[in-house]
């Protein structure tokens, strides 16, 4: 559906109207509607903005087409574990005529990507402490026993000297 028509089936109707023409359209395009766009009908004052940015960005790419954005739909679906949207996506590429080993290529790019995005995040976690585990190291040489000992023993006087024997003068 192209997104004018979006604007037109939304503008000038019922809120819930609206809602139902834009659901049907969407079971036209894709098959059936999202558990979420379901799950959301009734509160047509989130629906709706949410499907206008939907129509815009995921039904209307100007530079892609629509088989490669159900592959990176099916990509992303795969990398956010999201068993509801990966099942409509793969549903929703078969109808669309592509193939299984299309599919499986998107999850098998999606998987390698959420691997590396874990093993990034996590090694730059574990540099990080590896990093303050050393500095607190090369900090604690520096104190040798006998100064920590002085340190410790050596407290201000009240009149803010640091010798003990200030407050007798």
């Amino acid at each position: 559906m192209k997104f004018e028509n979006t604007l037109k089936n939304i503008f000038g109707k019922e809120p819930e109207d609206a809602v139902n023409d834009l659901l049907k359209n969407i079971e036209n395009d894709y098959g059936e509607i999202p558990f979420i766009l379901k799950a959301m009908s009734d509160k047509p004052n989130v629906l709706l903005p949410k499907m206008i940015y939907d129509d815009a960005v995921l039904r209307n790419p100007e530079h892609l087409d629509e088989r490669t954005v159900e592959l990176i739909s099916i990509a992303v679906a795969t990398s956010l574990k999201c068993d509801h949207c990966l099942n409509m996506h793969l549903r929703v590429a078969r109808r669309k005529g592509i193939k299984e080993e299309e599919m499986f290529e998107a999850i098998l790019l999606a998987s390698a990507f959420s691997n590396t995005a874990a093993l990034a995040q996590a090694m730059r976690v574990f540099e990080n402490h590896k990093n303050e585990t050393k500095a607190q190291e090369e900090l604690s040489e520096y104190n040798c026993k006998s100064c920590v000992v002085y340190e410790n023993n050596n407290h201000t006087g009240s009149n803010g000297n640091n010798n003990k024997d200030a407050d007798k003068i």
